[in-house]
């Protein structure tokens, strides 16, 4: 198919919290988590993914950097669409 040009798709991150509520963030060129026990890099087109998480996570859109330290919470990617469910306080086991 020549001729035929690369068209970026739209990833989109929704951050839930107790506290703060849902927050969307459109147009996401990168996610990258960094857990206790492994880092992760997320895409466009990534494969399907669910996960807890203990770390940070950074969410990279083409305006803004949106960063959270020292969280715990539970994530889950598919079709382009990454979600971020925060757990406001972890109880220690």
């Amino acid at each position: 198919m020549a001729g035929r040009q690369y068209q970026p798709k739209n990833v989109t991150a929704r951050v839930y919290s107790i506290v703060n509520g849902v927050k969307e963030i459109q147009h996401v060129r990168l996610i990258r988590i960094k857990s206790r026990k492994y880092n992760l890099l997320i895409m466009e087109d990534y494969m399907p993914v669910l996960g807890e998480i203990d770390g940070d996570v950074t969410i990279q859109s083409e305006d803004e950097v949106f960063t959270l330290e020292g969280i715990y919470g539970f994530y889950m990617h598919q079709d382009n669409q990454f979600r971020l469910m925060l757990k406001e306080k972890r109880e220690e086991i």
